[in-house]
């Protein structure tokens, strides 16, 4: 499962600050990985302008999160405490696994695209619908997500692209085909976490 974190900047807190917190290396805990760290960059896209994916094993993981959260470690932890202080959580969700890069490149740019996908639809077709249209495009796929139920906010699908550089990512957004049954809602241009252009 990942659980994707919607987060923004409190603009009264000082940048530096923010992304020293932010990369919320505080949580260590070793049954959770993160995986993406998205900033939006050059103002492309919607807001909230962060993203962050946690690979975790599974909702329960969900129980543990708030037993720990709510015990006195949880309460006392001066580190998760400042990291909380300095971001704002606007939006948490959770989402099954359809394709996850978890060594996703840093220095990459990427293409963020919000989805809807119908309860009808099976998830192997919406993986075999981005997996070809990924080598059509010659793009790389590091993460399809789909939200499980209503755990999250809306669209439901979250497809995350990555490209050198604007030169290649340019002719990938020109292809963009209105009948596509997963035509994206919204689309933001992200760097990995503190490599972002304000």
């Amino acid at each position: 499962m990942i659980y994707a974190e919607y987060i923004e900047r409190d603009r009264f807190m000082p940048i530096e600050i923010f992304r020293h917190l932010g990369d919320q290396s505080a949580w260590t805990a070793p049954e959770d990985k993160m995986v993406g760290s998205f900033g939006r960059t050059m103002r492309l896209g919607p807001m909230p302008s962060y993203l962050a994916f946690w690979q975790c094993k599974g909702m329960d993981r969900m129980d543990e999160w708030e037993a720990h959260f709510r015990s006195p470690a949880g309460l006392t932890d001066a580190h998760e405490l400042a990291t909380h202080r300095a971001i704002h959580l606007q939006h948490g969700g959770c989402y099954d696994e359809l394709v996850v890069n978890a060594k996703a490149d840093r220095q990459a740019l990427f293409i963020i695209e919000y989805f809807p996908v119908p309860s009808s639809v099976d998830s192997d077709d919406a993986v075999k619908h981005f997996k070809k249209r990924a080598k059509a495009a010659s793009a790389k796929l590091d993460f399809l997500l789909r939200r499980i139920g209503r755990l999250g906010p809306e669209p439901s699908g979250l497809a995350v692209w990555s490209f050198p550089d604007y030169e290649t990512l340019e002719p990938f957004e020109r292809a963009r085909d209105d009948a596509d049954p997963f035509r994206p809602d919204r689309v933001g241009v992200y760097r990995w976490f503190g490599r972002e252009v304000l």
